[in-house]
């Protein structure tokens, strides 16, 4: 009789440990089916309808992921499984014109202006990653903007995020730097707004060259060599090394390397995608101790990339270009594979995503 009950007692042991108070994880919010929606539908004559309800469960539960597994350098599985969820859902061909994509955008550009203005970046530096290529740094004296854009660049007008809320954005950053001249990293509208209030755009010599503000932005000089100093209003003064990069054989796309102030260094990349380049790349690392590194996720050799800067940590952009065709899209699950193997940690973040960078 003993022997049976044991054996009882050893096959409830699992059950029992779903239950222990000690164990227990919190249970998910029920994102999938948090919205109204007709249980018994089958959307069997209304395809559309099913791929837009599809992607609106998928991207329920990618929010509540995210939410519950920010950015890390640990990244745990169920993060993983919330970047590969999103991959799938904005992959599918119609992504951008989607009402549930749109709002899911919206939602995470404004959470992102609203937690920039609450946020101070302690002793150390802060990221927030936008659309496309798009990134802000923030230190203890300076807000750094790299490459923002609308996202009018998805091809679906109601996709990009309002005036207002790139306004706040805008209104909460120092300094613009603009790679290129490619509609998912400079948006004009974006560097007047930035010019009107006497803030500093910094761009290659003949981008906005039709453009009446043009006269009124920054041309620094493109050399690996050279270091130049750039005046922020309030007498902040940056370090800055324009890299003379190139998408593909002959577009100029500036690799900015800023230093801040306080010492931190950033190296944001842009397309830059041209092998002949690797010249002055494989030699970064001789010449500047870079903190983090932003590369486009497609570069021709992002490994060797890596290798030249010698960065302390990455931080891929351009993933999920929904302007793109489907297969250059670049999902997260491709960038995943591409860095296997690479020495720095490295870092993916979805659209709207905060990051803590201490050197130490």
């Amino acid at each position: 009789m003993m022997k049976k009950i044991l054996v009882f007692q050893l096959l409830l042991l699992p059950l029992w440990a779903c239950f222990s108070p000690a164990r227990a994880q919190p249970p998910l919010s029920n994102p999938v089916t948090a919205r109204r929606v007709d249980p018994l539908r089958t959307y069997w004559e209304d395809q559309d309808q099913f791929l837009e309800r599809q992607g609106q469960a998928g991207l329920d539960l990618v929010q509540e992921l995210l939410r519950r597994f920010p950015p890390s350098l640990e990244e745990p599985l169920e993060r993983q499984a919330a970047m590969l969820l999103l991959d799938t859902v904005l992959h599918e061909e119609k992504a951008p014109h989607r009402r549930a994509v749109q709002e899911f955008f919206h939602q995470r550009m404004a959470d992102l202006s609203n937690d920039l203005q609450a946020t101070e970046p302690g002793s150390g530096a802060v990221i927030w990653k936008l659309y496309d290529h798009g990134f802000i740094i923030r230190t203890p004296s300076v807000t750094l903007l790299f490459d923002f854009t609308r996202g009018y660049s998805s091809g679906a007008r109601s996709f990009a995020i309002a005036d207002e809320t790139a306004s706040r954005i805008i209104g909460q950053c120092d300094v613009l730097f603009i790679t290129h001249i490619h509609e998912d990293h400079a948006d004009p509208w974006v560097a007047e707004r930035f010019l009107a209030l006497g803030k500093p755009v910094v761009t290659p010599r003949d981008l906005f060259r039709e453009e009446i503000f043009h006269s009124r932005i920054t041309n620094l000089e493109r050399s690996a060599e050279k270091v130049q100093e750039l005046n922020l209003p309030g007498n902040t003064r940056l370090e800055v090394r324009v890299y003379p990069g190139h998408q593909g054989s002959d577009l100029d796309n500036n690799v900015y390397l800023v230093q801040t102030p306080e010492g931190f260094t950033f190296l944001h990349t842009g397309d830059q995608s041209n092998d002949d380049d690797f010249a002055w790349i494989d030699g970064i690392n001789r010449s500047s101790r870079v903190d983090i590194l932003f590369p486009n996720c497609w570069s021709t050799d992002i490994a060797r990339m890596i290798r030249g800067v010698a960065p302390k940590l990455v931080i891929t952009g351009h993933e999920n270009e929904l302007g793109h065709s489907v297969v250059h899209r670049e999902p997260n699950w491709l960038t995943y594979d591409r860095l296997q193997g690479t020495v720095p940690p490295v870092v993916l973040m979805a659209w709207g995503e905060r990051f803590r960078y201490s050197p130490e």
